[in-house]
């Protein structure tokens, strides 16, 4: 009996730790929107993210991609303003095209991607540049 409550604090201290750590970092996961296709993911509180094929870029605070292709936008600046907004600034894979964006996060886990200066965002789709819309919302998944 010892052994089965012993087990229940440890895994409610684990649970509360878990949940503690994804408050003091806001701004860390994976981010999708369905309608274009599109997935955000960041980690703006370290530099500590790979490029998947891209290796080449080193460690970086994150990347916006388009599911079933290998074109990214990195991101190579970040500030964090507080626990529910941060201004990143993107390059795409080529080097040719740059902009500043805000991420707000919301209440309900999403994330609010507005496109502030520079380069508007595009992404390939069925052999032509989409424009993203200057404000998209990203779900967590």
């Amino acid at each position: 009996m010892k052994k089965l409550i012993l087990s229940i604090f440890l895994c409610c201290g684990l649970t509360t730790n878990i949940m503690a750590q994804n408050e003091n970092e806001p701004f860390k996961g994976y981010y999708y929107n369905d309608e274009y296709n599109i997935y955000l993911k960041i980690d703006l509180h370290s530099d500590g993210l790979i490029v998947p094929e891209h290796e080449m870029f080193g460690k970086l605070p994150g990347y916006l991609g388009k599911k079933y292709n290998s074109f990214y936008w990195l991101i190579t600046t970040k500030d964090i303003k507080n626990k529910k907004k941060a201004i990143v600034e993107f390059i795409n894979d080529y080097g040719s095209e740059d902009l500043e964006a805000s991420l707000s996060k919301k209440e309900d886990g999403t994330i609010i991607l507005k496109q502030l200066n520079g380069s508007d965002l595009k992404v390939p789709n069925n052999g032509k540049w989409q424009k993203i819309p200057k404000e998209i919302t990203l779900k967590k998944k």
